[in-house]
């Protein structure tokens, strides 16, 4: 699996499983501390993918009447 639109769905589907039920309510307050790290690192990697996807479209000129990115 190396394509990213499943690399991330698969992220997704781990990421519904963290939020599943009681699992965070169930944590010791140290132990969402390192959630709450951990949920911060995985934003950054998110946000990256984000800004790299867009600065990776060629660039188009206004008006040029193909659909904006």
């Amino acid at each position: 699996m190396n394509n990213p639109v499943e690399l991330l769905g698969q992220v997704v589907a781990d990421l519904d499983g963290v939020l599943r039920s009681d699992v965070i309510a169930g944590l010791a307050d140290d132990e969402k501390m390192q959630v709450l790290r951990v949920a911060g690192e995985v934003q950054r990697r998110v946000e990256a993918v984000v800004v790299e996807t867009v600065a990776s479209v060629d660039e188009r000129p206004a008006g040029s009447g193909e659909p904006a990115f």
